[in-house]
């Protein structure tokens, strides 16, 4: 019973942005989250799509990396690495002991790692989520850290790939491209600070497909 109110109480927060989740057990929400079975997506892309939940707005976008912010007004820095989808790589990952939070996963043959780390100067969270191939980062505060996981999760299962785009698109780049995204998919720990993501907003700007995300979506969590 306790396990299904969880569910439907993630649930809701998906799908409206409003609930207080910030109680649960982080392992339940990660489990929760990762082990359902999400086929949404309301940004499609060349070579790849992804859902992003209600709460969220894509403010930029690039290539292959975009800019989320959420009901907190927490910027979020999502990267995808297309390159290691390409080549089926996976990233080696060990538990981090002296974080806040570190947990290496694998939930329906993809893989990732979540780590948290505190920001003894700010008085903040960084948030390190890498997961199918995609990575997003955010500063939030302690209380923010079980809303802004939810909201990860929901856009990192989402993410999908069509490789026989991708086939077209990457070509004669991979060699290029390929040794900047890899590094930006390793933990940064406590070496990260927020001034280090002004330069990415200066870099590329707002995006003119911004949005609330207020179309009717359903989203479908699965207990096994």
């Amino acid at each position: 019973m306790k396990k299904k109110l969880l569910i439907l109480t993630i649930s809701i927060f998906v799908l409206t942005g409003c609930t207080n989740i910030n109680s649960t057990n982080l392992n339940e929400v990660i489990d929760i989250m990762l082990s359902s079975k999400v086929t949404l997506a309301n940004n499609v892309f060349e070579g790849y799509k992804y859902y992003i939940p209600r709460g969220l707005k894509l403010t930029s976008k690039d290539e292959y990396n975009a800019v989320l912010l959420d009901e907190y007004n927490n910027t979020y820095y999502f990267y995808i690495d297309v390159i290691s989808y390409y080549n089926k790589e996976n990233l080696d990952y060990k538990v981090n002991k002296r974080s806040y939070f570190s947990k290496e996963l694998n939930y329906n043959n993809k893989m990732g790692y979540l780590e948290i780390t505190k920001i003894e100067e700010d008085d903040y969270y960084f948030i390190e989520y890498m997961y199918n191939y995609g990575k997003i980062e955010a500063f939030v505060k302690e209380t923010e850290i079980n809303s802004a996981v939810i909201n990860m999760s929901s856009v990192l299962s989402s993410l999908s790939f069509n490789r026989s785009v991708l086939e077209t698109l990457v070509g004669n780049k991979v060699l290029n491209y390929k040794e900047d995204t890899y590094n930006v998919m390793k933990p940064k720990g406590s070496t990260a600070t927020k001034d280090t993501y002004l330069e990415y907003e200066e870099k590329y700007g707002i995006y003119e497909g911004y949005g609330d995300n207020k179309e009717e979506d359903t989203i479908e969590i699965e207990e096994d």
